[in-house]
């Protein structure tokens, strides 16, 4: 299975592996006093933990020997190498292991998670090779499936990262054949953030953590959820979000019955919204409030901002995170593409929805939303305006086809091929959507 991973960071806090960012550069130094191509601490701990490890090829990456070998007899004619482990130049202590299973190795609750979910039906296939990926002796375990699907014409490959007991924590989709794990090396977080978990989530499993000039992220599990809290630059914290899995929102019943019944009084939910994911944020500056996002009848996502109170609020409260705004950090060729295209733009949060990374920025004025897939190539931007600010020929064009403009927002939508508005309208008494130029050229219409 080639490597197509969007790799989840790992990290050391209470005996768990934490990874970080680490140069793309290969490093061939070595530390002093050492001779030969891979230093001798390296080969012990290697022959100690892989014994009888065959076709071994060592590289050097980021302050680390790395090994691509066969181990416990496995070879298969479509597998270049079926074992890959990171070891600590200066130290040569054993960092993480990629290894090659097959689908049916996987654990029990891996595979019944997997088939209760959308993707482990058709039209998605699953590969019978899964990518697993162990930090250090911990035996920290993640399980990588990659899925893909045709339709019209069109192929979709999703790489799904689940926890041994079955959680799923990431979808990427469209992941860099070629990634490796260098991206991800152990790093240990700050105190602050290490006295911080162990305060208010002890216990906990990490599985990611990114350290970056803007902050620190971390992502674990904690009572079979899902959480991400973030800190700002001196290491404060900012918010905490938690993901809610559900089949039926009902049964979440760590949401207030209070914010449910909110839910069902939107306008959104009332005309047949369907909601798909639940969220809640802790936050410093806001307090608490919960987070809906549902897909409407035109097949778009809307999000519904809720306080633990029941109030239906205007738009996502303030998540804080200092002077900036900043509130996420984004991979390097992201954050580029954002200076280069969004001048000026304040990255508000990012995270991953359906598959993609989703960051949410201010640019002139306006929440703009950006979606890039697992090579952080950039796949739209959308954002909401008023019906007012639709070019002349947009609404000229609507006129004079007989469409009355049903909503005072307009959506814009920005792709790498194209760009267009959608607009909600009333037509002969039905209700549309049209897609439309700039040059006021409809694309297409959609009927309720």
């Amino acid at each position: 299975m080639a490597k197509s991973r969007l790799l989840l960071g790992a990290c050391i806090m209470a005996g768990v592996l934490f990874f970080t960012s680490c140069s793309e550069n290969e490093n061939s130094s070595f530390p002093a006093g050492t001779s030969g191509d891979i230093p001798a601490q390296v080969m012990e701990a290697f022959n100690a933990q892989f014994p009888g490890a065959s076709n071994v090829v060592w590289t050097t990456k980021a302050g680390y020997a790395v090994a691509d070998f066969y181990w416990d007899g496995t070879r298969s004619a479509d597998m270049s190498r079926n074992h890959t482990a990171w070891f600590a130049l200066e130290s040569g202590i054993l960092g993480m292991t990629e290894k090659e299973i097959r689908f049916v190795e996987l654990p029990d609750q891996v595979k019944s998670a997997f088939f209760a979910s959308e993707y482990g039906q058709a039209p998605w296939v699953a590969d019978d090779e899964v990518d697993v990926l162990t930090r250090n002796s911990v035996a920290e375990t993640l399980y990588i499936i990659d899925v893909e699907k045709k339709e019209g014409g069109a192929g979709t490959d999703v790489d799904l990262y689940y926890t041994p007991e079955g959680i799923l924590v990431k979808e990427v989709i469209d992941a860099d054949d070629n990634k490796d794990y260098q991206e991800y090396l152990p790093q240990t977080p700050s105190a602050t953030v290490e006295s911080w978990l162990k305060e208010n989530y002890p216990n906990a499993r990490i599985i990611d953590l990114d350290n970056e000039d803007g902050g620190t992220e971390v992502e674990f599990i904690y009572e079979g959820l899902k959480h991400e809290a973030f800190f700002n630059q001196a290491q404060a914290w900012v918010y905490t979000r938690i993901e809610y899995e559900f089949r039926n929102i009902d049964e979440v019943t760590a949401i207030p019955s209070q914010v449910i019944a909110a839910l069902k009084s939107t306008s959104v939910y009332l005309e047949g919204g369907r909601i798909e994911e639940a969220e809640k944020y802790e936050t410093e500056k806001s307090g608490t409030f919960y987070c809906f996002e549902l897909e409407t009848r035109f097949d778009d996502d809307v999000k519904i901002y809720i306080s633990h109170d029941g109030t239906v609020l205007e738009g996502r409260p303030d998540l804080g995170g200092g002077n900036t705004e900043d509130t996420g950090t984004v991979a390097g060729d992201v954050e580029q593409f954002i200076q280069e295209n969004y001048p000026g733009a304040v990255i508000i949060e990012r995270g991953y929805d359906d598959g993609y990374l989703e960051v949410d920025i201010r640019h002139d004025g306006k929440e703009k939303e950006l979606l890039f897939n697992g090579r952080y190539e950039w796949v739209r931007t959308s954002w909401e305006i008023s019906s007012q600010e639709l070019p002349a020929a947009v609404t000229a064009a609507l006129t004079a086809g007989g469409y009355r403009l049903d909503d005072n927002e307009a959506d814009v939508i920005e792709t790498p091929d194209s760009s267009w508005y959608e607009v909600e309208v009333l037509h002969n008494g039905e209700e549309l959507k049209v897609f439309i130029d700039a040059a006021g050229n409809i694309i297409k219409t959609v009927r309720d």
